[in-house]
């Protein structure tokens, strides 16, 4: 494969709003359910609990409706949805009828599988938490610049010596970028133009000039978190999908992963990860559990709370703030504002975590140019969160 297609290849799953979700080929072409009547998921040997919506005190008449509603395009774009209750899996539904774009740039020929987009960053996060648990990471305190050998980098200021890899997990690196304003392909667009432009994309960002002290802050960026995939295999010295393999995924039980490739031929870490919905809840239910999965300790406590702490604080729809690779936010119930924190990927590929229910809720879609991208916010709002009983 060229090199001009393979970064083609991975800007598919770059671009914020130019490609559509239109599909290349019928999978399926069964008839939705006229009348959906909840069941309980199948029990698989994925590592899940099944259990009844009944059981844990959710009510099944929301969800009926919930689910019709997507059937019958009434909240259109929904791929699948998985809902966790006090640890157990009580729904898991696949919509899917078709592959897209996405699932060609990878070879994917299973519906059940799907483009993280953005919420590979979250996992990624939780890589940087294992390599630190495990000291090959002396402290988020050191020198970003520090874990990477390149010969030289252009644009060099001190400032650049300043800058932590903490500063790094919470997207204020100070660096010139600017991937929000203008939309994906146009050349203002530091994204497009560094992708463009660039076969390294890791040294491109590292090359960037400098404009505001580290720390104060905050541009989401990015390649900025394919530059911590990239500092994971330096730090730990393994190729990053074997170390993401032997101590994240096979912990959580999670068999069928894949990675776009950027053009030097590293996992897209930034948006390129593809899962299993029902794989996507147990991230959720890893970090809702400080850490633990099926008595396992994946992740140190110390790692998730200081993941899901306050570092950034913003004032957006849902949004109250961000933290290492994770959003935290406010959903209404009853009048009340609840917490929660996220997870968030391109098109509508959300793990959304509720402490106070003891809820995780994995979501993917493919609304990527109706405006519809915080439907899962919504429809948490307007039908899971009324199902509690």
């Amino acid at each position: 494969m060229s090199v001009f297609h393979l970064k083609r290849v991975l800007l598919l799953f770059l671009t914020a709003g130019l490609i559509s979700a239109c599909s290349e080929g019928t999978v399926d072409d069964t008839q939705p359910p006229l009348n959906y009547q909840y069941v309980m998921p199948e029990t698989t040997d994925d590592g899940w609990v099944t259990g009844h919506l009944n059981d844990h005190q959710l009510s099944e008449h929301p969800i009926n409706q919930l689910i019709n509603n997507i059937h019958n395009g009434t909240h259109p774009g929904v791929d699948s949805l998985s809902i966790v209750r006090n640890g157990k899996l009580l729904l898991h539904e696949n919509f899917r009828k078709e592959l897209n774009h996405y699932d060609d740039s990878v070879g994917n020929n299973e519906l059940e599988r799907h483009v993280m987009h953005s919420t590979s960053k979250s996992f990624v996060s939780a890589l940087v938490g294992i390599a630190s648990d495990q000291g090959f990471i002396p402290d988020i305190s050191t020198p970003f610049y520090q874990f990477f050998d390149y010969a030289e980098y252009q644009n060099w200021d001190l400032r650049k010596e300043e800058m932590t890899l903490e500063n790094v997990l919470t997207m204020q690196l100070g660096l010139k970028w600017d991937e929000w304003s203008h939309p994906f392909g146009d050349e203002k667009n530091s994204l497009t133009e560094l992708t463009d432009n660039n076969n390294d994309f890791v040294k491109a960002l590292l090359d960037l000039p400098i404009v505001e002290k580290p720390g104060t802050t905050y541009q989401y960026n990015t390649v900025a978190s394919i530059a911590l995939g990239l500092l994971v295999e330096r730090a730990t010295g393994m190729p990053m999908e074997d170390f993401a393999q032997l101590y994240l995924f096979e912990p959580l039980q999670i068999k069928a992963t894949d990675w776009l490739m950027t053009p030097t031929g590293f996992p897209n870490t930034g948006s390129g990860l593809v899962l299993m919905t029902r794989d996507m809840a147990k991230l959720g239910q890893l970090y809702l559990n400080n850490g633990k999965w099926n008595g396992q300790q994946v992740i140190s406590e110390n790692w998730i709370n200081r993941t899901l702490n306050k570092s950034v604080s913003l004032d957006w729809n849902y949004t109250t703030g961000y933290g290492y690779q994770w959003w935290l936010g406010d959903l209404k119930y009853n009048e009340q504002l609840i917490p929660f924190y996220s997870t968030r990927g391109y098109g509508g590929q959300f793990i959304v975590i509720i402490p106070e229910f003891d809820m995780v809720i994995a979501f993917t879609a493919q609304n990527y140019t109706n405006n519809l991208y915080d439907s899962p916010f919504t429809l948490i709002e307007k039908y899971i969160l009324p199902a509690i009983i």
